[in-house]
């Protein structure tokens, strides 16, 4: 009953929220194993504190 909003919405919208919510997180993910790839090549490049 918490996603009834979900049904106002156009299927634009729809598509555009499944695919934010899958790729944002992959993004990140895929951003911090390169910086940790980086690191392990150079780590004076990467500080982590």
């Amino acid at each position: 009953m918490h996603h009834y909003f979900l049904a106002t919405l156009g299927p634009e919208i729809k598509i555009f929220l499944v695919v934010a919510s899958v790729a944002g997180p992959l993004s990140i993910a895929a951003l911090i194993f390169v910086l940790k790839e980086i690191e392990k090549k150079n780590p004076e490049k990467i500080r982590w504190h």
